[in-house]
């Protein structure tokens, strides 16, 4: 005869709960919730509560699917870089910047490489669940290094040693900074300028892309200008132009040596 109770026990035996599928995936179970709630991750309901079960099957199968898109390089549209760019992307709307900075990092991971965000820590946190959203694997790449999270340096000069190193050790990369970081960190234009132009990091991250970004809003019009000149190309509105400001190397102004 037929036990319901024998039944159902054996299902949740080969069933995980809510904090084990957590766990398995490296996510929060809020994350799990969510996915479920949208459909987008199976489970079963079980017992009065209707609490939330799940198959390892299932689970791989979404690791899986969430890899299967493979954006354009650049992650936004049909931009391309290639290696050993260095651009700027003017915003105006955080949507639009938040939207960029996703799409951008999410082509760097789905394509295997060594991602580097660096950005102020307040912001890393609505950065990181928006990104889960569409990327259930981040809590394992971020444990495996392959996404790197930084608020970065007090000077220019450790900030060149930091993404030196970097780039010594990752391979094929991307880095994304959001410079506001550096106004967090106290640094003045001078100090950008230095980094942004500095020529030693120019071999070292031959095997990159660095987009840099600027909020129109909140920087001053000396600032947008100086990373005009510092970068070859701009990118604003979804559109990748080349900068009719661009200086190689800084020449014709006057900047504070790195320090």
């Amino acid at each position: 005869m037929y036990d319901k109770k024998e039944g159902e026990n054996f299902l949740m035996d080969r069933l995980l709960n809510i904090k084990e599928a957590a766990e398995f995936l490296n996510v929060s179970e809020m994350s799990i919730r969510r996915w479920t709630n949208k459909g987008a991750l199976k489970c079963c309901r079980v017992g009065g509560r209707k609490e939330r079960r799940f198959y390892k099957n299932d689970l791989l199968d979404f690791l899986k699917d969430s890899r299967i898109q493979t954006p354009e390089p650049l992650g936004t549209g049909e931009l391309r870089l290639s290696d050993g760019s260095h651009v700027t992307h003017f915003f105006s709307e955080k949507k639009e910047a938040l939207d960029s900075s996703i799409s951008y990092v999410l082509a760097g991971l789905r394509a295997g490489e060594t991602v580097l965000v660096v950005m102020p820590p307040e912001k890393n946190e609505n950065f990181i669940s928006a990104l889960e959203l569409q990327y259930p694997a981040l809590g394992r790449d971020l444990k495996d290094g392959r996404l790197i999270l930084s608020e970065g340096t007090d000077s220019p000069k450790d900030m060149i040693g930091y993404l030196g190193s970097f780039a010594a050790k990752a391979g094929k990369f991307r880095v994304l900074g959001d410079m506001s970081w550096a106004i967090c960190k106290g640094w003045d234009m001078e100090a950008l300028s230095a980094l942004e132009h500095a020529s030693e990091l120019r071999h070292p991250l031959r095997n990159g892309i660095l987009v840099c970004q600027y909020d129109l809003e909140a920087f001053s019009g000396a600032y947008i200008m100086m990373a005009a000149e510092a970068h070859e190309q701009i990118i604003y509105k979804n559109e990748l132009k080349k900068s009719a400001y661009y200086r190689p190397e800084n020449k014709g102004r006057n900047h504070a040596p790195v320090i």
